[in-house]
């Protein structure tokens, strides 16, 4: 099996160690997996599950031992008439019983051991997994009933771990209860998932790259990188040898990951081959992403950053979701270094076109990440949404991330923010004609290869001073889909260099010696005197073409 990821990888100390250490009765595990959780967290008790009492409740099932010790623990507590006056095992479905039956039995077995050391000890150091706790926080009852189970359960050393994707706490449970979010699985534990499954489904090891099936899923939780993966892995033929699908195995991660609001992944193949001009960034983004010196394993693309969080600083978002989704992204790029660079420009000019063909010459997804779609009813859901967000692309990212912004107000943006893409800060201009030479074959060839088309390589190049290249793009779009010349195109299309053109210039003139020039070496510096890419007089905009008098 081909494999370039490491043997080892580091230990990670297990958070129900220091939890346990500690004697805290109260936790909130957020996990995208309750069942790997709970797995995990037996195993890190380093042998000696079976001396604990385990036991787990959830809203159909009630109070459940997990282990033999558990399930004695559940009789004797259900048993117990201090404690229960007669209710049945089903009883304990109702969050609120079940929690003051476990502070009574906690509270009784604490006075018995204080009268007499030798009594039976059943919830000492036992572990509650509570799951899905998240639902049950703001019913009074139950809240009321975690406060009252904290004292209780603290002489017993016992722990009721509440599981759940994300915990937004209460004011009054806030500081009574430990939040720990578990990390989604490292290139250590998928590289296991991927090897068990190798084994058992017989796969011929030799076929499989382990090192890139193993990217693919990361950003999953345990269970999910299982299911997808073994539905990705069949034979080819009837009586043949299982094969991992690689391409079946993308489109079901891509999915997963995408059932994290805010994320989508980029799905096309644009390369820096597809985008005409742009040689600074394109040479600048292929040395940092080919030097090897420290690869890239995930780019986080964020459009339009200025319309995400320039309601953080301005005081526009009263709520305070703005300034949370902030100092999240602010920490998560602070602590995993991770870098960033910032394209601004008009729009059209391919700076989103830049992000996503990065991707492609570092052979990493490119992830989108839209914080507007992050933000929930509650204040509590906006700030669960956004963690759970750059956890997942940490975890895709193995800390090998890079964030690529796009932006078109940059006075918009905080300055703590600008200040985290230490990568630099370019100036995307309206193509020269240089530039929007290399342009028109890269459009006239898609669309002369789509079908019917009468599109042509060899097509006239209608003039096109002060277009973008999503206007050349456009034009193509147009001669292709209502079967005209591109000269008669381009009589539809209004560039943005008109349209805007105010706009532009404000840009420009902002730009000009204080960013990195997109296209050129060096500093942007903006000419107000050069005709190029001057805005076309209105007469040219609306006709460019008058064949015949009937055009006038």
């Amino acid at each position: 099996m081909k494999s370039t990821t490491p043997a080892t990888a580091p230990v990670t100390r297990h958070p129900i160690l220091s939890v346990r250490r500690a004697g805290v009765p109260l936790v909130a595990f957020e996990t995208s997996d309750p069942a790997q959780t709970m797995v995990q967290t037996t195993k890190a008790l380093n042998g000696n599950a079976a001396s604990v009492a385990l036991m787990r409740w959830d809203i159909c099932k009630g109070l459940v031992g997990v282990n033999t010790k558990g399930q004695n623990a559940v009789t004797s507590i259900l048993s117990n008439k201090e404690v229960n006056e007669g209710a049945g095992q089903e009883a304990t479905v109702e969050p609120g019983f079940c929690l003051n039956l476990l502070r009574k039995y906690a509270e009784y077995e604490t006075a018995q051991l204080a009268r007499n050391p030798r009594a039976p000890k059943v919830i000492d150091s036992a572990i509650i997994f509570f799951l899905n706790g998240h639902l049950y926080t703001k019913n009074e009852t139950v809240l009321q009933a975690l406060w009252n189970l904290r004292d209780a359960l603290k002489p017993t050393a016992a722990t009721l771990i509440m599981l759940c994707p994300e915990m937004r706490l209460p004011a009054e449970l806030a500081h009574d209860v430990v939040v720990v979010t578990e990390p989604l699985p490292t290139i250590a534990e998928v590289g296991t998932i991927v090897d068990n499954l190798v084994r058992d489904a017989k796969v011929d090891a030799s076929g499989v790259d382990r090192a890139k099936v193993v990217d693919v899923l990361l950003g999953i939780s345990a269970f999910a990188a299982e299911q997808v993966l073994a539905l990705s892995t069949y034979p080819d033929a009837a009586g043949g040898t299982a094969v991992i699908h690689m391409d079946e195995l993308w489109d079901r991660k891509r999915k997963m990951v995408e059932q994290t609001p805010g994320l989508s992944v980029f799905r096309g193949s644009e390369s820096f081959d597809d985008i005409g001009g742009l040689d600074n960034i394109k040479l600048f983004l292929t040395k940092i992403l080919k030097s090897g010196n420290n690869p890239v394993r995930c780019i986080g693309f964020i459009d339009e950053i200025e319309k995400m969080f320039s309601s953080a600083s301005t005081g526009g978002d009263l709520s305070g979701v703005a300034q949370d989704q902030l100092k999240v992204f602010l920490t998560e790029m602070q602590d995993n270094e991770i870098p960033g660079l910032i394209l601004i420009g008009p729009p059209g000019t391919g700076k989103s076109a830049i992000a996503k063909g990065a991707g492609a010459v570092a052979g990493a997804e490119v992830l989108t990440i839209d914080t507007g779609a992050m933000t929930g009813s509650l204040v509590g859901e906006s700030q669960a949404k956004i963690r759970h967000a750059m956890a997942t692309f940490k975890a895709v990212s193995q800390k090998k991330g890079l964030f690529i912004a796009t932006c078109n107000k940059i006075g918009a943006l905080p300055p703590e923010l600008r200040r985290r893409f230490t990568l630099g800060t370019f100036y995307v201009d309206l193509p020269t004609d240089a530039e929007r030479k290399a342009i028109w074959p890269i459009w006239l060839k898609k669309y002369s290869e789509k079908p019917g088309s009468h599109v042509e390589l060899t097509d006239e190049r209608p003039p096109d001073e002060g277009w973008t290249g999503a206007e050349i793009k456009a034009c193509c779009d147009v001669a292709f889909r209502a079967d005209i010349s591109l000269a008669e195109a381009a009589d539809f299309i209004v560039p943005v260099s008109l349209s805007a053109a105010d706009q532009i210039k404000q840009l420009r003139t902002m730009a000009s010696d204080k960013f990195i020039s997109a296209s050129k070496k060096g500093v942007y510096h903006y000419d107000a005197s050069a005709v190029e890419n001057a805005p076309l007089p209105p007469e040219r905009a609306t006709r460019r073409f008058r064949d015949n008098e009937g055009d006038k």
